[in-house]
């Protein structure tokens, strides 16, 4: 995924005569609408009826994933002091420092805004050991949820009445091209069996092609941009500040659900699924939303823009926390007196592990 999205950004600048032929918004919304079906396809709820037995990082991971996450992080960078939008003749909002355009800023925010990611942490989980049913079922319901919830979320950080002038249609964009097709594709893969037998067998070719659609959308709105000249309003010092934004954001999700890990007393393989599934963000919904934003927000593709940066990095930083994650002895803060999770005491090991006994040979 990383290298697609590189390679894509790469062509987009070399031959973006095919993506501004596409540029409609039409295209993207359909190529949006055929990824969420092949999302509702591949959605898994079987984990669901089993949920009682992770309640507890269940509900703290969907949480923390639609809610916690999204606010603090929303709140935090909705503070920093960014400048108005790139073809804003205020293009200074301070006399000092800033951290971009009015469209980064945006991007950022609505990039924590979004739920947990649907594989990518589901696999780190497993490599490191941790609750995979408790994952699948958080990522389900987090991403469910998220259609509804992170437009809200967003809505919150918007100055004036933007979104509220454009309600109706940004509604109409995001159940035409997300909700319906992603429930239409979960109903068939429900009721045809035969269905469900060729998503399973051909899941790594689906993902691929969803891989590609997200691409394409990608090149379509970088093709876009470099004809308006949007990038040539861009200083290069913004791009390094929004690389390490999103470095120091993504940080700061780790921290939140490290603590909350601690503060809720999870077992080791439940902090593997805080840590490497809640605290990522998904790419495909925030691309369906920035597709459906109104255009006096700016440039959809610089607010798409931190979204194709943080989330390759999210990816790169937490494949550094499985191993470490795997040994169980990198945590002992979760075996604390108050979590309630007493130590065997030696007694009881001794029971448990008694030594062997050494037999001494009779003397003839």
């Amino acid at each position: 995924a990383v290298v697609s999205t590189q390679s894509t950004g790469v062509i987009a600048f070399i031959v973006p005569v095919v993506g501004q032929y596409l540029a409609h918004s039409t295209v993207s919304l359909c190529i949006v609408a055929v990824i969420f079906f092949f999302s509702g396809l591949k959605l898994k709820t079987d984990e669901i009826k089993n949920a009682y037995k992770s309640l507890d990082v269940i509900i703290t991971g969907v949480v923390s994933s639609l809610f916690i996450t999204s606010l603090v992080a929303g709140a935090a960078i909705d503070n920093l002091p960014f400048r108005g939008q790139v073809n804003s003749t205020n293009v200074s909002a301070s006399d000092g420092f800033d951290f971009g355009p009015q469209e980064l800023k945006l991007g950022i925010i609505l990039f924590n805004c979004l739920p947990c990611t649907i594989a990518t942490g589901i696999v780190m989980v497993t490599d490191a050991e941790g609750d995979v049913m408790a994952s699948v079922t958080i990522s389900t319901i987090a991403n469910l949820a998220g259609c509804f919830t992170s437009p809200l979320i967003f809505s919150l950080f918007v100055e004036g009445d933007v979104l509220g002038q454009n309600s109706v249609d940004l509604v109409k964009k995001l159940g035409l091209s997300l909700i319906l097709p992603l429930f239409v594709g979960k109903i068939i893969s429900l009721l045809f069996q035969p269905v469900r037998n060729t998503v399973t067998r051909f899941k790594r070719e689906i993902g691929l092609l969803q891989n590609t659609g997200i691409c394409l959308i990608l090149w379509i709105k970088l093709s876009k941009s470099i004809y308006k000249g949007t990038f040539s309003l861009l200083k290069w010092q913004d791009l390094l500040v929004l690389l390490a934004l999103c470095f120091v954001v993504h940080l700061f999700q780790l921290g939140i659900n490290f603590f909350l890990s601690v503060f809720t007393c999870l077992k080791r393989e439940q902090v593997c699924v805080m840590l490497l599934l809640v605290s990522q963000k998904t790419l495909v919904l925030g691309t369906a939303i920035a597709s459906a934003l109104p255009s006096s927000l700016g440039d959809n593709t610089l607010i798409l823009l931190p979204a194709f940066i943080a989330h390759p990095l999210q990816m790169l930083l937490d494949s550094f926390l499985v191993a470490p994650l795997r040994r169980s002895t990198v945590f002992p803060l979760f075996s604390r007196p108050s979590c309630g999770r007493k130590t065997p005491s030696p007694d009881l090991v001794e029971l448990a592990n008694p030594e062997p006994v050494v037999e001494e040979p009779l003397l003839e």
